[in-house]
């Protein structure tokens, strides 16, 4: 695979995501995608690593994800190629003390010729041209907790579709015969609260759309979840409705409210979705509902049915007053030209 950077044509990038996308397709898998498919607008010659490709020749490698497992590649990369990571670490905390006590753990460790987890993630890190950062509190979570330096840190933000901006009810309406609805889109998993979400819909009797689809680690949780919506008439399931299909952007135009009562996200894709097809948006209570662009929408304590319920209905009361369009800037064109520009800099071509 190896290749000088080549003097002519436009820059060649490989990116490779966290996992095979036969097997998992979440937030982070259609970040790397849709980069792939917008970069070529940006004059960038942007693939997937083909693993089984020996005279796959590239310029930069770009990996999606914030794995320990890519300790080895960026070993075999280092200095042959420059790399990029998208980190989406999910920023659990920039809390000063996580790094000094993970980096102490990890000297110990190494004492004994154990490395660890941190120690691993720290090294990818590290060996990193440019890490891209989808908001300040992953940026601040990165520098502290990793010690990586700011200058090597970019905010570059996810894209969404020009369908979303574009996007109306009537597809959707006309396919399944159900509006004004609150809808939540994601895996059915713990952290981003569907079962919690359902509950309080069916006691308040609203209508309820969920599209997403389970997951075999979770798959408990996901009965638990189909258990309630099928005693509640007024909810709808649908699973496996594909990110690219105009149904879901459609879904989006009619919803009465967008509501994703996560625990932990970085920057929610499907908020941004929601957001640009002109949703009310409903997120949990922390720090990454705080970020840029949700700085305006109504948050509520996934934990806590009481705290749900009462943010649903201060939405459904004032669906208008928690209506914030997404900004052009999030645009996938405009996203890919400012990856592609990093992309230059690093290569200095």
């Amino acid at each position: 695979m190896s290749s000088p950077l080549s003097p002519l044509g436009p820059l060649r990038v490989r990116l490779l995501p966290m996992f095979p996308l036969g097997i998992l397709e979440g937030g982070l898998e259609v970040q790397c995608l849709k980069t792939c498919q917008s970069l070529g607008g940006a004059g960038i010659d942007a693939q997937l690593l083909d693993y089984y490709r020996r005279d796959d020749r590239f310029d930069l490698l770009h990996l999606f994800g914030s794995t320990e497992n890519y300790y080895d590649i960026c070993q075999q990369v280092a200095g042959r190629w420059p790399i990029v990571i998208s980190a989406v670490t999910g920023a659990p905390s920039a809390a000063w003390w996580r790094g000094p006590i993970w980096s102490s753990v990890s000297r110990l460790a190494a004492k004994a010729k154990l490395p660890t987890s941190y120690s691993r993630m720290r090294s990818v890190y590290h060996l990193a041209a440019a890490v891209i950062c989808l908001n300040q509190l992953e940026a601040d979570f990165l520098a502290r907790t990793y010690g990586l330096p700011r200058e090597r840190i970019r905010i570059i933000s996810n894209g969404v579709d020009d369908r979303n901006f574009q996007a109306e009810p009537r597809l959707f309406v006309e396919k399944y015969g159900i509006s004004d609805f609150v809808l939540y889109t994601g895996n059915i998993v713990q952290r981003k609260n569907p079962v919690n979400l359902a509950e309080a819909l069916s006691r308040m009797g609203l209508p309820g759309l969920f599209i997403g689809r389970r997951v075999a680690a979770e798959w408990d949780y996901g009965e638990r979840f189909a258990a309630i919506v099928d005693r509640s008439p007024k909810l709808h399931w649908i699973e496996g409705l594909a990110h690219d299909d105009p149904l879901l952007a459609s879904a989006y135009a009619g919803a009465k409210i967008f509501c994703l009562p996560s625990t932990s996200e970085t920057q929610s894709l499907s908020a941004l979705e929601a957001m640009a097809a002109g949703a009310p948006i409903l997120l949990g209570d922390y720090p990454y509902a705080r970020q840029s662009p949700f700085e305006s929408a109504l948050r509520c304590d996934p934990l806590n049915s009481a705290s749900i319920e009462m943010a649903l209905a201060r939405v459904m009361a004032e669906p208008d007053r928690y209506r914030h369009q997404l900004p052009q800037t999030y645009r996938w064109n405009q996203v890919a030209a400012r990856i592609a520009d990093l992309y230059h800099e690093i290569c200095d071509r």
